[in-house]
């Protein structure tokens, strides 16, 4: 028996012309069977091709998306380094006021070192002419005690004393 191709000529049509009717049947059933195989075939590669699409589609979501993240990452990277700058600059500043400040930290104790020497130095005079100013007093005050000690006559000068 010769099967036919689905691509079977005009020649193969009159072999068929010799067969009997069951053997027709038979052939028929077996070409209805490869029909549905071909059908049920063709059925599941086209689900597997609207798969594939659909991948597809998602596999280009995602590369636009990596893309647009690509693109997020270059301005946060960008915008990473203009704070980096500000920040390095920030700190530069900081670092010279700080100099600044321990410098007129220095500055104040050698001050303050200066006044605490001007007032010992100060009280020191001060001290000294309150000296001076008794012992001049004193010296008046003996001036004058002998000066009225001279002008006191006799054993009157003995309740005198020496206030004048």
């Amino acid at each position: 028996m010769s099967e036919i191709s689905p691509g079977a000529s005009s020649t193969n049509l009159s072999a068929l012309e010799g067969m009997d009717a069951a053997q027709m049947t038979a052939k028929i059933i077996e070409l209805q069977d490869a029909l549905v195989q071909s059908q049920e075939k063709n059925l599941m590669l086209s689900a597997q091709l609207r798969e594939l699409e659909r991948q597809a589609r998602d596999g280009e979501d995602l590369k636009s998306e990596i893309a647009n993240q690509g693109l997020l990452l270059a301005d946060k990277s960008r915008e990473n380094r203009q704070l980096h700058q500000e920040l390095s600059r920030i700190t530069g500043q900081l670092e010279s006021k700080l100099q600044e400040t321990e410098e007129l930290r220095a500055a104040v104790a050698e001050l303050s070192h200066q006044l605490k020497t001007r007032e010992s130095e100060r009280d020191l005079l001060a001290v000294m002419l309150n000296e001076a100013e008794n012992a001049q007093r004193r010296q008046q005050v003996e001036e004058s005690y002998n000066q009225a000690a001279k002008e006191t006559p006799g054993w009157f000068k003995a309740f005198k004393g020496k206030n004048p």
